[in-house]
């Protein structure tokens, strides 16, 4: 019997090495390009910047105002389209307070440039851009993707430098060598982007200026917009229909068994049980208070009308569970066990 097994051991053995083998002949530059596809993969949103830019706008001690960032949220979804290439993501752009107001889809492609010493990354728009609103929920739809069906942006490739030190990916575009004519003005508009990007933070600095040196677009304040890896949370919320004055046996109650919130200011309103809104909504974000300089994770209730909290609990940035308790409004969320960085 033992004999038997000989084989099949020095087989097991020979897949092993061949392993190792592999492990080893991956490049710096190889290694470097798996670790940015595993922080790249998921959804991100600057609502903790937006949230303290409106704060210091309406502060009279800060006389230096500066231009507000749009909300944003990205989606940087993982697809297998075999005949545009490998390590694609289809990319979805919308308001960060209304995901379904969607004003930006991609193709992004990434691949190693020895030459470059970097990861490149080449952008692409899709010819049909109506179709493929939310085809991140159905990734099937990308399997027939020809070249034909995308149009590259050239010269506008990214370049992504990996620095050990700071544990970051750093990325600029070749300068001016990113431009178009505006349909709208007739110029010549070039486009020059710097990015970061960490295991959780994501800052995109979009730059343009036309063939006079105008700007076009992109904070006028050369601050980027600092994005933030969301979590998705599973909640739970159980209410007494008459509100926070109702008896303590009053026995008319809504109960939501499952929705979803993000970590960073999604809010949702609360719907009674037969589908129809209440007078409640919920909001979940990591924020930092600068009296203390800590950001927590808050999770609060808000009045639907007025848009101002009524309550809120939090716990530290990484808690993986929050609830709340009023007696007749209770409600809590505990982080999603699996794609955690993506709602769908």
């Amino acid at each position: 019997m033992l004999m038997n097994l000989l084989p099949w051991r020095a087989l097991f053995l020979c897949f092993l090495g061949g392993l190792a083998g592999l492990a080893q002949a991956q490049t710096p530059l190889d290694q470097d390009l798996s670790r940015f596809l595993t922080w790249f993969g998921g959804e991100w949103n600057n609502n903790e910047q937006v949230w303290q830019q409106k704060i210091d706008a309406e502060d009279p001690k800060i006389t230096a105002k500066i231009t507000a960032h749009d909300h944003l949220h990205y989606i940087f979804s993982p697809v297998v389209a075999p005949k545009v290439g490998e390590n694609l993501f289809y990319v979805q752009q919308s308001r960060g307070d209304d995901l379904s107001k969607v004003f930006r889809q991609r193709i992004y492609r990434f691949t190693t440039d020895s030459t470059q010493g970097a990861i490149r990354l080449d952008i692409f728009t899709l010819n049909d851009e109506k179709r493929f609103v939310d085809a991140h929920r159905t990734p099937a739809m990308f399997a027939d993707l020809t070249p034909a069906d995308v149009k590259p942006m050239a010269g506008c490739e990214v370049f992504w430098r990996f620095d050990a030190k700071d544990q970051s990916f750093n990325a600029s575009m070749p300068v001016d060598r990113c431009n178009f004519v505006s349909t709208r003005s007739g110029k010549r508009i070039f486009v020059n982007d710097t990015l970061r990007l960490t295991e959780q933070d994501l800052w995109i600095n979009d730059q343009a200026h036309d063939d006079a040196g105008l700007r076009v677009f992109g904070s006028p304040d050369n601050i980027p917009s600092r994005n933030r890896k969301v979590r998705y949370f599973e909640g739970w919320v159980w209410f007494k229909l008459a509100g926070p004055g109702a008896a303590e046996n009053d026995k008319k109650t809504s109960f939501t068994a499952k929705y979803l919130l993000h970590s960073e200011g999604q809010r949702m309103t609360v719907l009674y049980e037969d589908g129809t809104a209440s007078p409640y909504m919920l909001e979940l974000a990591v924020l930092t208070y600068q009296n203390t300089r800590k950001p927590v994770l808050k999770f609060t209730l808000l009045d639907r009308e007025t848009r101002k909290s009524k309550t809120y609990a939090w716990a530290n940035a990484q808690a993986t569970t929050i609830g709340m308790n009023l007696g007749w409004f209770q409600a809590g969320v505990a982080q999603k066990s699996e794609r955690t960085h993506f709602g769908f």
